[in-house]
């Protein structure tokens, strides 16, 4: 059983190493709003971007990583330590367990577009994405925590809910089309249709323990039950004799390039957005993107494990005295412990495809012209994820006071954290972009109490732009005497 747990968990190893090979609550509010980047156009496909033509530079065109957690930073594990041990840094699992929500949340995701490309044609606006996406995701209750820190004694006569563990991750390429069209001075709606090529997944479908203690503390009952489907290579499940697995072996070889070329793990997502001109200087937008799912077909497994067992303490009474002849070493008793609970927490072993939907998001938000080089905005962003629902809200202050510069300030609230100060910046020499965003720059300079760390940075070739900030011609005194309907300043 020990040896199925350790390659269980260095599959998930190989798994993250081949995620950020591949490089290295998701979150891009700050990049919705700056909308003179045409990589917001992947945040609410209805947004049309500001030239005729732009290509992203290919592999530089967007680079995206995200970390993220819902309750706790480094300084709430690793704190100063006291004592002897004032010069150390120490684990510190009061400070961890306090700072825990009922149910917590860790999540990673990294994103390389590979190509882009938009097209203006009239009222028309055409995009193509080629983008790898790797996402995954670990979720946890505290009462787990709870009982690892506090032991069994203050749960004498009831149940510890452990609740169940979370894991997902997927990493797969994704080629995007998508068109926009602007319907009249006030409506602009967009649809982006994407096609979705697996590579590999790993995807909790149920989880649930508990760890009953009698009112006496002399009998505990550990109740267990996992379903884990995996999409990888794995080279051969060992089973025993009642058809249980007992080894995993991981098939090295396979990770190569036909492993990363696969297209047999197709998939279908759709994004759909809008826009909405209110007056002269509001705007609203509205998107929800990744409706959508992926089959998983390729080197599928399904792992199941339900049990329950019963502890009525061991007995090591044969192993105080190496003379005597029933003497038994600790290490047997122990393997005999071990062997019990293997017997009521076997593993079971399918082969199959299943299908996984991708986390949807939903945006809501607005901008506000204050004059022609500074708009305020506000953004609402839900992500739903099987069954679970995360919130964040952004307001931001979006501004281009020279024809290719532009800067954008941002704050959000997210993940039960309010110190979360965005920044943007995008700049223009000839043809070519530089844009760099974060939702939360206090990640580099505070790290240690840092919930959220985001960045994304690329570069694009732009055409045929408009100057947004040029005011239009005035007209001479003369003019405006002549016409009153002139305003004789602007």
């Amino acid at each position: 059983m020990i040896k199925l747990i350790y390659k269980t968990f260095m599959a998930g190893l190989v798994f993250l190493f081949l995620s950020l090979s591949v490089s290295a609550q998701k979150m891009n509010n700050t990049l919705y709003l700056m909308q003179n980047v045409p990589q917001s156009n992947q945040l609410n496909p209805a947004i049309q971007p500001e030239c005729k033509v732009f290509v992203g530079f290919p592999a530089l065109s967007s680079i995206y990583l995200n970390y993220s957690n819902s309750s706790f930073g480094y300084n709430d594990i690793i704190t100063d330590g006291t004592g002897i041990r004032k010069d150390s840094l120490v684990v510190n699992i009061n400070s961890f367990h306090d700072a825990l929500q009922t149910t917590n949340f860790v999540s990673q995701q990294f994103e390389l577009t590979l190509f882009a490309l938009g097209i203006r044609a009239k009222d028309y606006f055409f995009t193509l994405d080629v983008i790898e996406k790797e996402d995954s995701r670990f979720s946890f209750d505290q009462e787990m925590v709870t009982f690892l820190k506090d032991g069994n004694y203050p749960f004498r006569g009831r149940t510890a809910n452990w609740g169940g563990l979370g894991l997902d991750a997927s990493y797969y390429h994704e080629v995007a089309l998508g068109v926009s069209k602007k319907i009249n001075d006030k409506w602009t709606v967009g649809i982006k249709g994407k096609m979705l090529f697996g590579i590999a997944n790993m995807h909790m479908e149920d989880s649930d323990m508990s760890v009953f203690t009698s009112a006496s503390g002399n009998e505990i009952v550990l109740n267990s039950e996992h379903h884990l489907r995996v999409s990888m290579p794995i080279d051969q499940v060992g089973l025993d004799s009642d058809g249980y697995v007992n080894d995993i072996n991981m098939d090295g070889d396979a990770y190569n390039a036909d492993f990363f070329a696969n297209t047999d793990n197709k998939g279908f997502a759709v994004d759909l957005g809008m826009t909405y001109q209110m007056d002269d200087k509001t705007r609203l937008y509205a998107s929800i993107l990744d409706i959508g799912s992926i089959n998983w077909k390729t080197d599928g497994h399904e792992f199941s494990q339900k049990g329950s067992f019963t502890w009525t303490g061991a007995d090591w009474s044969q192993s105080g005295n190496s003379n005597d002849p029933n003497y038994r070493e600790i290490e047997d008793v122990f393997e005999d412990l071990t062997d019990s609970i293997v017997d009521e927490f076997r593993v079971e072993n399918r082969i199959g495809s299943y299908k996984v939907a991708l986390p949807t998001k939903i945006y809501f938000g607005g901008t506000h012209d204050l004059n022609k080089r500074v708009n305020v905005g506000a953004l609402s962003r839900t992500e739903i994820f099987n069954g679970k629902v995360q919130s964040s809200l952004t307001f931001s202050a979006n501004a281009r006071f020279f024809k290719n510069l532009s800067t954008t300030l941002s704050y959000s609230v997210v993940n039960n954290s309010y110190n979360n100060i965005g920044f943007g910046l995008a700049t223009k020499l000839g043809p070519t972009q530089f844009y760099v965003v974060s939702d939360n720059v206090m990640a580099a300079i505070k790290p240690n109490t840092a919930h959220l760390a985001n960045i994304r940075f690329g570069i694009n070739f732009l055409f045929g732009c408009k100057d947004k900030t040029k005011k239009k011609d005035s007209c001479s005194f003369v003019d405006q005497v002549n016409n009153k309907k002139k305003p004789l300043y602007k």
